[in-house]
């Protein structure tokens, strides 16, 4: 099957506990639901009904990273979780922490096996011109709700896109991706989110640097790469 090389992967994150920060990572797998980790626990009440940053906006100032378990070691304490510069805590400590931020009892909820909390797409994409160029745009009528900006983006993968003909990522809806050796199919846009939201046709391992291949003649819904296409979904954070 013919393909192009369109750049390169520069940035992989992964955000283990929905609507906080993530962690940046050199090298992981992609799965059917998305990046190993990804949006596998959610912030939710005592009874189980989730919280985003958009009910709870305090959630923003927290990050969350996969604690490294040691060779032969036992995991199960969740996700590590850190509220600006302080220290990282685990189970009941990040709970509390939680808490204290949207003043109100909280627990971490992990997803069912094989799932994740991500409610629209398992990996979403952004290119470092559409970073660029958001940042020079005046966001003095930024929605405050919108979860996710050119500082924030709360984007799994990071590219630096050199396309046939230029264009950014929002003319690929309807193309194939090959990131390392994962496959990827992107579907849509978010709303109010930069970027493109994708589904893994072939998982696999990609890491930064990895080069970014289109399959030729395949731009979005058949437009050729640059053409920008129409379609656009809610954001998700």
């Amino acid at each position: 099957m013919d393909e192009v090389r369109a750049g390169r992967v520069e940035q992989l994150w992964v955000y283990p506990v929905k609507s906080l920060g993530g962690q940046r990572v050199a090298a992981t797998r992609v799965g059917r639901t998305g990046l190993d980790g990804d949006r596998a626990w959610a912030v939710a009440t005592p009874e189980g009904e989730r919280l985003t940053a958009r009910a709870a906006p305090g959630l923003r100032a927290a990050a969350a990273a996969v604690p490294e378990v040691p060779a032969g070691g036992a995991g199960g304490e969740g996700p590590a979780v850190r509220v600006g510069a302080g220290p990282a805590r685990t189970g009941a400590g990040a709970e509390a922490a939680l808490a204290e931020l949207v003043g109100r009892p909280v627990r971490l909820l992990a997803a069912e096996d094989g799932a994740t909390h991500a409610d629209v797409a398992p990996v979403h994409l952004v290119s470092r011109a559409a970073l660029a160029a958001a940042a020079g745009v005046d966001h003095a009528g930024h929605d405050a709700a919108c979860p996710c900006s050119h500082e924030d983006p709360r984007a799994n993968v990071v590219l630096d896109l050199e396309l046939p003909g230029g264009g950014d990522e929002t003319g690929l809806v309807g193309a194939e991706l090959a990131l390392g050796a994962a496959r990827l199919r992107v579907t849509r846009r978010p709303k109010h989110c930069l970027g493109v939201y994708a589904e893994v046709l072939v998982p696999g391992a990609v890491a930064e640097g990895d080069p970014v291949r289109v399959l030729a003649g395949r731009g979005g819904d058949g437009r050729g790469a640059g053409e920008t296409p129409s379609g656009t979904v809610g954001a998700s954070d």
